[in-house]
């Protein structure tokens, strides 16, 4: 179990500089044993910054702010963003990002592979959902929802049947717990804002907040094989 999950920082891995913006590749797939994720990046775009209006048929993505203000273009739309919006991208969907605001702005952004075949049975919908797969967001394949948990408290234990899960932390700090299917083995892991925490399908675990302050774990959710 300990060689199939991954736990990466975010800043120190190599990061592309461009139109007033640094990309961070935290996760590709090449790294993930089995994933459909293509990549899972951490973007910061300077005032005026902007992505490259671009379209993907090939793959969708959830965009994820912790910082700044500004908009996601969608198609023709423009989708105002602040800290905790999180926004659906669907295939074949012009789409850009851009800073409005006189600070930074930072995102979290999961890209996945949708030319497989997508599950007959959609996973059931949850309260804590900002986005989810289906026919209002348009995504065939990927999901976010938020955690959060007060000072001292832990989470129930989490299993995601057919899904595989990347974290982030848009605040607090943490220990995730990871565990066998069995609950024999467990690992624990010290995790805040600036790591990524990446966990194959149906892999049993928890969060506790061991910080002084409200703990607000993200978790990107994508169907598996």
């Amino acid at each position: 179990m300990g060689t199939r999950i991954r736990l990466a920082t975010l800043p120190e891995l190599p990061f592309q500089n461009e139109n007033h913006r640094q990309v961070r590749i935290v996760f590709r797939r090449l790294n993930l044993p089995g994933s459909l994720v293509l990549a899972f990046e951490n973007s910061v775009y300077f005032t005026q910054g902007s992505s490259p209006l671009h379209s993907d048929d090939d793959s969708e993505e959830i965009i994820y702010v912790r910082r700044g203000t500004g908009y996601v273009q969608i198609d023709d739309a423009q989708v105002p963003v602040r800290p905790g919006a999180a926004v659906a991208v669907p295939r074949s969907v012009k789409h850009r990002v851009v800073n409005t605001g006189k600070d930074v702005l930072e995102h979290l952004l999961i890209c996945a592979d949708i030319t497989k075949p997508k599950p007959v049975t959609p996973h059931p919908a949850s309260a804590e959902d900002l986005v989810t797969a289906g026919s209002h967001s348009r995504l065939e394949r990927l999901s976010c929802r938020r955690l959060a948990l007060k000072e001292g408290d832990s989470s129930e234990i989490l299993v995601y049947e057919g899904r595989e899960v990347i974290y982030g932390l848009s605040g607090g700090f943490a220990v995730i717990m990871v565990s066998t299917a069995d609950g024999a083995y467990e690992w624990e892991y010290a995790i805040d804002g600036s790591n990524a925490f990446w966990l194959p399908a149906g892999t049993r675990h928890a969060f506790r907040n061991v910080g002084d302050s409200e703990l607000t774990a993200i978790g990107f959710l994508c169907d598996a094989r």
